[in-house]
């Protein structure tokens, strides 16, 4: 699903604020305002935080851990379990940026037809585009988290590591589960907007 954050509103890191009257513009030191503004920049710091985690730290962890496994296996060695151990950090890295994927607008979207929208139409395909994605996500949610536990239930383990089955699951499940409390955010926003008249930027414009 597609969500579109206008430019004349918040961005996660302060730039711009919108409110029921005028867009007010800070600069990237301003605190937000409101109560809803400052939840829904911390939100995006968090959402932010989780992304640089799974993009830096463990993205070099895998690859340092990958290119000491390929000069070991030179010299008749290797790493135990390494294909398994970056496969599981892979998942994580997934589970981890997906909310910020979503708070950033960073995601594929098909635009043709809510660019032709006045301004006013389109931010209500704004609102409803959020909240069928928070509909889907928090479902999507739900029935990793029942996988995740069935498969707890079960007891089995990697052939390689010995780790329980269903750590597999858990980054599987940790990305709609913390993509929830960002959508619940973004949609609070996006209707506050269009309940008090505020019209969205160009769609095209996202957070960044």
């Amino acid at each position: 699903m597609s969500t579109r954050v206008p430019s004349d509103r918040l961005s996660p890191h302060g730039e711009t604020y919108g409110d029921d009257l005028n867009s007010v513009r800070t600069s990237k030191s301003a605190t937000p305002r409101s109560l809803g503004e400052r939840l829904h920049f911390l939100v995006g710091q968090v959402a932010r935080g989780l992304c640089l985690l799974s993009g830096v730290i463990l993205l070099l962890a895998m690859g340092a851990a990958t290119c000491v496994d390929v000069v070991m296996r030179q010299f008749g060695a290797g790493i135990p379990g390494i294909w398994e151990a970056v496969t599981l950090a892979m998942r994580w890295v997934i589970g981890l940026a997906l909310p910020y994927a979503f708070y950033s607008g960073s995601h594929i979207a098909v635009e043709l037809f809510t660019d032709s929208l006045p301004p006013r139409w389109r931010q209500l395909a704004i609102v409803l585009t959020t909240a069928v994605s928070l509909v889907v996500v928090t479902l999507l949610a739900w029935k990793i988290v029942g996988r995740t536990l069935d498969t707890r239930s079960y007891g089995g383990i990697t052939s390689d590591l010995g780790l329980p089955t269903y750590f597999d699951w858990i980054p599987l499940a940790a990305g709609p589960v913390l993509s929830v409390p960002v959508l619940i955010s973004m949609l609070w926003r996006e209707a506050v907007i269009f309940a008090s008249g505020g019209q969205p930027g160009s769609s095209r414009e996202r957070i960044t």
